[in-house]
């Protein structure tokens, strides 16, 4: 994966969702209840759930490696009138933010673009930035989603893979088994890891 290769497929198909997944509403309203108020959008794409907590007051910062998507993001929020701080920046390298300075973070479907050992340290990166008690919501594929894409794929390394065609060519996936995904937060309690149609884990953990 080079630098500019999200940005590429932004401007090629923006991924333009305007609903915020359920999932994450749900943990919207936990951080709420918990009086949790600063929260991380890992990857946040052209904005759904930055726009979404951001609505309901909470305060979030947006991070993606693709301008385009935080341009898109940027001019939701402005048409919303609400505030966000957006940050360009790349999960696979150390995060730009000081350590324990978020209540949460969320990251669906984002952090298991790389070599695991990648994906392992941006899991450590996470732990560091967040508060103890405070809250993540991670969500990577399960080895089942690869299994069923028509795309065509080499496997790198024990269950990394690579489109070798369509528009994530070249691009590594990491596919988890739930056991490994919880193995790469030691430092949080797990509060719910639960695996959706054998293709999505997600994990709800508590900072300790």
């Amino acid at each position: 994966m080079n630098p500019t290769q999200w940005e590429m497929i932004f401007q090629n198909d923006p991924h333009f969702h305007l609903e915020p997944h359920p999932r994450v509403v749900q943990f919207t309203n936990q951080l709420l209840d918990q009086h949790l108020s600063s929260v991380l959008n890992l990857g946040c794409g052209g904005g759904r759930h930055t726009i979404h907590m951001a609505r309901q007051g909470l305060h979030v910062t947006g991070m993606d490696n693709a301008p385009t998507a935080l341009k898109m993001t940027r001019q939701w929020l402005k048409e919303d009138r609400l505030d966000a701080a957006l940050v360009l920046a790349d999960m696979r390298r150390p995060l730009p933010f000081a350590d324990r300075v978020f209540d949460a973070v969320l990251s669906t479907q984002v952090i298991h673009h790389a070599l695991f050992a990648t994906v392992a340290e941006t899991a450590r990166e996470i732990e560091r930035i967040v508060r103890p008690n405070g809250m993540i919501l991670i969500s990577v594929p399960a080895r089942k989603a690869i299994m069923e894409d028509s795309s065509k794929h080499d496997e790198i390394e024990p269950n990394t893979f690579v489109p070798t065609d369509g528009m994530e060519k070249g691009l590594p996936h990491h596919l988890f088994t739930s056991d490994e995904f919880r193995a790469i937060f030691p430092g949080f309690d797990v509060m719910e890891l639960k695996v959706i149609d054998e293709r999505v884990i997600v994990l709800q953990a508590l900072r300790k």
